[in-house]
């Protein structure tokens, strides 16, 4: 049965995001009511307590401790654990050289995703930074997964959604160069020197820097036809290392953090 009350599904969420471990009462009745608790909190987090483990049943059990509460729930029953659990061996597989074996586990693990993570719930702020966490992780799975494929060669099949993730994620270097690499190995070399000139445009217009080396040393093995660009494995594009533009370019960067669902 569905949890329709609001509290019920935040005090379930914050549970689970304890992973097994005691939440303590004093976190919960923060999260759940703030200031706004008083001295009732302790009351209405047993109330919403008694009212969830009604609903739940003996499938997941929330067991009182000294401190808090521990929800008991098998790791295959929470969509979230299972991901994580697929993503860690398909990262395995791939470094014991199946690249195949390693490309559908991460494809399994992304698919468990079917919309944005705790949903309407991220209003609260220890949930609002799960929900991030897990976002950083599912970009990091499907970029993975990405990297995989091109040691596949299936580059070809990528270039679509590589360039929604481009659009979607202009900042993010990675998928950058992976559309960069996909378009060069199907023959459209002009394109690929324009998707890097594109990310060279926005973050020059928006924040005042310059590509990463790595994306630049990227943009020069395409522009020389390196040898190596047509091998299995790719360059290792990390963490941006930006620098900034010249001063023609410089302008202070608006404090825009984007909300992550």
């Amino acid at each position: 049965m569905p949890l329709r009350s609001i509290k019920q599904r935040s005090l379930l969420a914050l549970l689970l995001c304890h992973h097994g471990s005691v939440a303590h009462s004093d976190v919960l009745i923060d999260a759940l009511w703030g200031a706004e608790a008083g001295d009732a909190g302790g009351q209405r987090l047993r109330l919403q307590l008694h009212r969830l483990r009604r609903m739940l049943g003996d499938n997941a059990p929330i067991a009182h401790r000294s401190t808090g509460y521990q929800l008991h729930v098998p790791s295959d029953t929470v969509d979230a654990w299972r991901f994580e659990d697929l993503v860690r061996q398909g990262r395995q597989a791939i470094m014991a050289g199946n690249v195949t074996k390693g490309s559908d586990l991460l494809r399994s693990g992304l698919d468990m995703w079917r919309g944005p993570a705790l949903s309407g719930l991220d209003d609260i702020s220890l949930l609002h930074r799960q929900a991030t966490r897990l976002e950083e992780q599912r970009l990091a799975a499907l970029a993975d997964r990405i990297d995989a494929d091109l040691r596949l060669r299936r580059h070809a099949d990528l270039v679509a959604e590589l360039f929604a993730l481009v659009r979607e994620h202009p900042l993010r270097e990675k998928f950058r160069a992976q559309l960069m690499i996909a378009l060069y190995r199907s023959g459209r070399q002009p394109e690929a020197l324009d998707v890097y000139r594109d990310g060279r445009r926005i973050l020059s217009k928006d924040l005042g820097l310059e590509p990463s080396p790595d994306l630049r040393r990227l943009q020069v093995a395409i522009l020389t036809s390196d040898s190596s660009l047509a091998l299995g494995r790719l360059p290792q594009v990390k963490r941006p290392v930006h620098l900034r533009a010249g001063p023609r370019h410089a302008r202070g960067c608006p404090h825009c953090a984007k909300r992550v669902h």
